[in-house]
């Protein structure tokens, strides 16, 4: 900063410039009026008048030094005749020379720059050597003011950013320079950073295009030796990716900020979950099970308190089930989780059944391995759910249930003893009244005889219905029980058909539903032939029943191993969401005030067919008729010779 102090010496006002000019010519001629009034030798003056022309030299300068110089020449040819004479011109001469030489050491030594005559358009030469190309070469923007304000010196880098050239802003105001000042306040010595350090952040500066610089800027006093203000250097720089590093760190700040809040909203909100969860959980860390984390749910089960974090769980509970510890010690060494069902262990806890003493709590247990980031074990997780509810529900509901299983058993006893015993009396009275019913022709009139024998077919189809009721009642007891007793045999399902045809044909005539028989050929297999009756029957029945007095078709066929057993009405059909509810207990598809019927028919139908290892099936739609499918597995090929054996 020294050879920038040196350059603006010049611009110092110019009556100090006058000054020194006057100081030499003073000197010098204080020199000759001294030997011209002591009278000195001509060496004596000479030496006296280049002693002044020296103290010119050293306090004003090359310019005050030349002055002094001219003037001691003209005194030495001017003096008086003890002077210097001036027929000597060889003396002349070296005072002369001496006097230049003084000048030129004087001016390389001081090295004031020529002032103009207009101070406000004052401009330094630009200096010579390595300081100025070592600021000429600078990528930082240079640029100095004197003391109100001038430019009087800009680098390259500073014109470039400025965007003016170097003759444009020398000798002008720095305000119109930069057009518009920093927005941290005027310039110089009135910045935000310290002098001589950095500014810590970017600063806007506007351009002549009317666009925004960021820069970075120094700022430096310019001080002379007694202290007064000569200037300042402004040195700044482009801070463009220093401004978008900071905007970019702005933005990951923000980020990072936003993404702390919210791991700390979840980790308040885990907190939440963790200490009111109605559930014990514990962290066990390490093979001493060293208690790391317990909601209030785990300090109740354990019968421990907060203080109990940071202690083995040996050490709290000494009385702890050792089995128990041993699984937490194989769940921790092996790395495998455990689970508990309906462990019963005391418990403290508030979500437990109040109507239960403490060695009645009951707890589903699950044990997890924990792990960290490189799956080492380095703990054991605890979950205890309370399920003591739950147990004593389900236990007074197996008590409820076994106790309906009893009662069921005994309705089914019941049934099966009153169906028993219910048949001998009804058969006794059916034969009574067939017995009746072949003498009845004997007695009295044919009138009277007409009577008696309408009579008595009528009570007979009543009492052949409560056989039948008797009997189903009878099976239905033996289903339920598992006691449905099949005695197989070889039989043909065709000829047993043909004959179960032939039996209700005189039921198909009250009916008005003629029945029509297609039988392909013999089908034997090894089935129970009284059961098989029963479900002709039952079917043929129904088909009597819903089949709105509409002929019943009955066809027997082969099909892939099966005998196919098909009896088809076209009464009025059963809705498709009917279809399987109807082989169900006590259902019914149609309303019981139309149609008369326990619904046990097609349950008891299902059962024998199942029992005989078949199928039953409908194909059904409302008013479109019912056909049902029975399939039962044939013996091995047989030949009608064969079935006739």
């Amino acid at each position: 900063m020294r050879a920038h102090a040196l350059q603006f010496r010049s611009a110092l006002p110019t009556h100090l410039a006058w000054v020194r000019y006057g100081f030499a010519v003073l000197c010098v001629s204080l020199a000759g009026l001294a030997a011209w009034w002591f009278v000195l030798p001509g060496a004596t003056a000479l030496l006296l008048s280049l002693a002044a022309v020296l103290l010119a030299a050293l306090t004003g300068g090359a310019g005050p030094a030349g002055l002094a110089t001219l003037v001691g020449t003209l005194l030495c040819m001017l003096g008086p005749a003890s002077s210097v004479s001036p027929s000597a011109p060889s003396t002349v001469a070296l005072f002369l020379i001496v006097g230049a030489l003084a000048s030129l050491l004087a001016g390389r030594r001081v090295q004031v720059p020529e002032r103009v005559t207009a101070p406000s358009l004052v401009t330094p030469a630009p200096s010579s050597g390595l300081e100025a190309h070592l600021l000429r070469s600078l990528n930082d923007a240079v640029l100095a003011t004197d003391n109100r304000g001038v430019v009087r010196y800009l680098n390259p880098a500073a014109a470039h950013l400025l965007q003016c050239s170097e003759a444009e802003a020398l000798g002008v105001p720095l305000s119109h320079v930069l057009r518009s000042r920093p927005e941290s306040g005027s310039f110089p010595l009135r910045q935000a950073a310290p002098p001589k350090t950095w500014s810590q952040w970017p600063r806007a500066l506007k351009r002549r295009d009317g666009g925004e610089l960021p820069i970075e800027e120094c700022t430096v006093s310019l001080r002379g030796a007694d202290d007064e203000e000569l200037g300042a250097v402004w040195v700044f720089r482009d801070a463009t990716a220093r401004r978008q590093l900071e905007l970019e760190r702005a933005r990951l700040l923000e980020r990072e900020h936003a993404a702390l809040a919210e791991a700390q909203v979840q980790r308040e909100r885990m907190e939440s979950l963790f200490l009111q969860a109605p559930v014990a959980i514990a962290v066990f860390r390490g093979p001493d099970h060293v208690c790391e984390l317990l909601n209030p749910q785990a300090c109740a089960l354990l019968e421990v308190d907060a203080h109990a974090i940071g202690k083995p769980l040996r050490d709290l509970r000494p009385a702890m089930d050792p089995g128990m510890l041993r699984l937490l010690d194989d769940v921790y060494r092996d790395g495998k989780p455990f689970s508990g069902r309906e462990v019963p262990l005391a418990s403290a806890s508030p979500y437990v059944t109040p109507a239960l003493s403490r060695q009645q709590r009951f707890h589903d247990f699950s044990w997890q391995p924990w792990c960290d980031a490189r799956g080492v074990v380095q703990g054991v997780m605890a979950v205890a759910v309370e399920v003591t509810g739950l147990v004593v529900a389900r236990r007074a509901a197996e008590d409820l249930a076994r106790d309906l299983r009893e009662v069921v058993q005994s309705r089914d006893e019941f049934l099966s003893i009153a169906s028993h015993e219910l048949r001998t009396p009804i058969t006794s009275v059916q034969l009574q009244l067939q017995f009746l019913l072949r003498g009845a022709p004997a007695m009295g009139s044919e009138a009277t005889a007409s009577l008696v024998r309408r009579r008595v077919e009528s009570t007979l189809r009543s009492v052949a219905q409560l056989h039948q009721l008797v009997a189903t009642l009878l099976d239905v007891s033996r289903i339920r029980a598992g006691r449905l007793d099949l005695h197989r045999e070889r039989v043909d399902l065709s000829s047993l058909t043909q004959e179960m045809v032939s039996r209700v044909q005189e039921d198909a005539a009250g009916a008005r539903c003629p029945v029509r028989l297609v039988v392909s050929e013999p089908l034997v297999g090894h089935w129970d032939r009284v059961r098989l009756e029963q479900v002709i029957t039952n079917l043929l029945s129904n088909a009597f029943k819903y089949g709105a007095q509409q002929p019943v078709d009955v066809h027997v066929t082969r099909e892939d191993g099966y005998a196919r057993l098909s009896v088809k009405d076209h009464g009025i059909g059963i809705a498709p969401e009917d279809h399987a509810r109807i082989f169900q207990r006590f259902e019914r598809a149609v309303s019981q005030r139309h149609y008369g019927g326990f619904g046990l028919g097609l349950w008891i139908v299902r059962q024998i067919v199942e029992a005989l290892q078949g199928d039953i099936r409908v194909e059904s739609a409302p008013h479109a008729g019912s056909t049902f499918i029975v399939r039962l597995p044939l013996q091995d090929s047989t030949t009608a010779a064969d079935a006739a054996l």
